[in-house]
């Protein structure tokens, strides 16, 4: 285990109950989620003969992000939603302190010589995991406002995107496009 274990524990139990609650609507749970959402789609008379199904894959979404980028993200959302520059017990500043810590520890050993992992999160962190919800949280917010404002389904569950679409494949392929132009840390493949 990574020396900071406890703290990444710590910081996950802290942010992620509100990064759900923040995310509920484009987050899915499993499958079952995910179905529910299709039914409530089809019911509301949005699925059509026209319908494209569209699955995507974020490539390697832990080890991708930027530590000054998911950091800065991290401040921008425990800014947001923090009560009196806090969330629970901690400030925004020890918050943002404590999530150095853990990625500023990450060693690891590999073919009997010592890494450090510059880049990203540790795939076995429970904080990183939340950390990279957050980034790509902020990542997806253009793709979830072309979405809603046709009425289409968009939802992430990890680094596997679902949308629904009625426009043809080529406007959506450029959408997708556009979209992985953003930021070169996050690469989305599609179908």
């Amino acid at each position: 285990h990574a020396p900071a274990i406890l703290v990444s524990k710590y910081l996950d139990n802290l942010l992620r109950p509100i990064f759900n609650r923040i995310a509920r609507k484009t987050i899915y749970i499993d499958s079952i989620d995910l179905v529910k959402h299709l039914e409530k789609y089809q019911k509301e008379g949005h699925l059509l003969s026209t319908t494209k199904f569209i699955t995507a894959d974020v490539k390697n979404l832990y080890t991708m992000i930027p530590r000054g980028g998911a950091l800065d993200a991290l401040h921008r959302f425990c800014t947001k939603h923090a009560t009196e520059h806090k969330i629970g017990n901690l400030t925004v500043n020890t918050i943002i302190r404590l999530a150095c810590l853990v990625l500023d520890t990450n060693c690891f050993v590999f073919d009997n010589k010592y890494y450090k992992q510059i880049r990203g999160g540790a795939m076995g962190s429970p904080f990183t995991m939340t950390l990279a919800n957050i980034y790509m949280y902020e990542w997806e917010q253009s793709l979830i406002q072309h979405q809603q404002e046709r009425n289409e389904l968009y939802g992430r569950y990890i680094d596997d995107v679902f949308m629904t679409s009625n426009e043809p494949v080529e406007t959506i392929k450029a959408l997708l496009d556009r979209e992985n132009e953003k930021d070169p840390n996050i690469r989305i493949s599609y179908n």
